[in-house]
């Protein structure tokens, strides 16, 4: 069942009755239950905001929290937000429900979709605000490029709510947002949780990347690391900067492994950026260069570490050709031995919201990486 109902406040062109959502709510729940032989259970177990920037997401918003409610049931406010054309707030409501099997009834989640124009745009926060269900984790997923004019929006819908899903690829300034987001982090460490979706689907890279120290006859050759190289294919929109998802991973290994950017170290080509930083034993030189491979934009290729006691020694984690695995090799003289393939299979942007809804406190780990990715752009910044 997927049925819905408009709901606007009659006498003004920019409000929307609350009262009025719960009640066509209640009364779409009532006509679900009366429809099935045995009933209809209405689930919620958090608050899912999703914010769109236009009206052409809403149709693929509307399909990914089909799935998304699914898997966990909610009620989700759908925020579509137009700052163009004249100021209006109105509201849909909608059931979604999942088919009924021989062994379990039929369970309904509901959803609200917002929409608003020009000035009421403002007024979005205060509008979702009494839709929350109470005593229930309040998820935002901000679902558009970081703007300026969005800037007290975002501020005021993170702070209703438990975690903010963003995804760093939707970066048109990665430097700059993720310097942005950085600050953050520093000035109010006990912000609202942050979850990233570019950061989820470096998963399987940074797994097979620490997967080489977990080998006990590896780490004599990794304490002698030299170099790390990350091979990318430049973003389509600001082809000159390196992608988030590669300063992320970089940020990752300076994180984890206790590295600092030298800020007069850096070296930058059209193709190259090269770091250097202070670690023990020795210092390390991390690169970030295009790839020659065709893949999508934005995306990781290859990462090499490089070992010291042996030029020719090195760790590798590569995209195959076809792109649907990611495989290790270790070469060592002129041997080359391949150690393990993971499937590769890109998980579309539902199935990512979903396992990242099931999280709740605060990634420190990604946290981090995201603290150290801000100082290569800082250190690229004092290069300039």
């Amino acid at each position: 069942m997927n049925e819905q109902s408009a709901i606007r406040n009659p006498q003004s062109a920019i409000a929307i009755d609350v009262g009025a959502i719960e009640q066509e709510l209640t009364s779409l729940w009532q006509q679900a239950s009366d429809e099935e032989d045995h009933g209809v259970i209405r689930s919620s177990i958090l608050n899912l905001l999703v914010y769109a920037p236009k009206n052409a997401d809403a149709e693929l918003v509307n399909d990914l929290l089909t799935g998304i409610t699914a898997a966990h049931p909610c009620r989700a406010v759908l925020m579509i937000a137009d700052r163009a054309g004249a100021a209006k707030l109105q509201a849909q409501v909608t059931s979604r429900c999942t088919a009924p099997t021989e062994t379990s009834r039929q369970v309904c989640c509901e959803q609200v979709t917002i929409t608003a124009g020009g000035s009421a745009v403002a007024d979005v926060p205060s509008a979702v605000a009494p839709l929350l269900l109470s005593d229930l984790p309040v998820y935002l997923w901000w679902r558009a490029v970081p703007r300026i004019e969005d800037k007290a929006l975002f501020q005021k819908l993170a702070d209703i709510s438990d975690r903010v899903i963003i995804d760093s690829a939707f970066f048109n300034d990665p430097h700059g947002d993720i310097a942005k987001m950085a600050t953050v982090l520093n000035d109010t460490p006990r912000w609202t949780a942050i979850s990233d979706l570019n950061w989820a689907r470096l998963t399987a890279w940074r797994a097979l990347l620490a997967g080489f120290y977990d080998v006990v006859e590896y780490r004599g050759e990794l304490d002698q690391l030299e170099r790390v190289v990350i091979e990318y294919a430049p973003a389509t929109v600001g082809p000159s900067a390196i992608p988030a998802r590669a300063l992320l991973l970089g940020g990752w290994l300076a994180s984890r492994l206790g590295w600092r950017v030298k800020a007069d170290s850096v070296k930058r080509t059209d193709e190259v950026a090269s770091f250097e930083f202070s670690a023990d034993p020795q210092p390390i030189t991390m690169e970030f260069t295009h790839t020659g491979r065709d893949i999508e934009s934005g995306h990781i290729a290859q990462v090499t570490l490089g070992c010291a006691n042996d030029k020719s020694g090195s760790f590798t984690v590569r995209r195959s050709q076809c792109g649907q695995r990611i495989e290790t090799s270790v070469k060592s003289g002129e041997e080359t031995r391949v150690q393990r393939v993971l499937s590769y299979e890109g998980m579309g942007e539902g199935e990512l919201i979903a396992r990242e809804i099931e999280i709740l406190g605060h990634d420190r780990v990604y946290e981090q990486a995201v603290l150290a990715a801000a100082e290569l752009v800082s250190a690229l910044g004092n290069n300039k």
